[in-house]
């Protein structure tokens, strides 16, 4: 049965200020083959190294990173404790990935917006779909019925004022409302 084997980016802690690149490459190559390896040391203001840790990017498979991690996970080596966990995708790595994605978009020939709806709305089962919701329009078939100011259809009201003779015309729940004086009784 063969290892599948995945790209795996590791941290090790605890690290002994002495520690080389050749030596991590070598230590972690017994489990799988070492792509990279970063050796980071923080120094304090006097410029003495306080803490050293690396990153290792590891191509291996799911048992041999158990067996790695159990292993070498909490041993003594070159002066220092080990500490090895999962470490999160490098940050330079994924801003690279982005990239590439954006620039692969970019290639990609776009179609007017408007043609790229009505495609996907005949994808859908959408047929003799029309975008005309102005508001103040008729609704089709429906009279007294328009669309309102936020793209709903809305119902025109008639209300009527009994001391001053003046009929209000207004949408449903108030939204943009006028008023318009009239004399005398109107046909509705």
């Amino acid at each position: 049965m063969e290892k599948k084997q995945v790209s795996k980016r590791l941290y090790v802690g605890g690290l002994g200020h002495t520690v080389s690149k050749a030596e991590l490459q070598e230590r972690f190559g017994k489990f799988g083959h070492v792509l990279d390896a970063e050796i980071i040391t923080r120094k304090d203001d006097q410029g003495n190294p306080t803490k050293t840790f690396a990153y290792i990017s590891v191509s291996i498979s799911d048992a041999d990173l158990r067996k790695c991690m159990s292993i070498l996970n909490k041993s003594k080596w070159k002066g220092g404790t080990l500490q090895i966990e999962l470490a999160k995708e490098s940050f330079l790595h994924r801003l690279a990935m982005e990239r590439e994605e954006v620039k692969l978009q970019k290639e990609k020939p776009h179609g007017n917006d408007k043609t790229c709806l009505l495609e996907s709305l005949k994808k859908a089962g959408v047929v003799d779909f029309h975008m005309k919701a102005v508001p103040g329009t008729e609704v089709p078939d429906h009279k007294k019925w328009v669309v309102g100011k936020f793209g709903r259809v809305l119902p025109i009201l008639h209300l009527r004022n009994q001391q001053k003779k003046k009929i209000s015309f207004s949408y449903w729940l108030g939204i943009v409302p006028f008023f318009l004086l009239l004399y005398g009784e109107t046909s509705a």
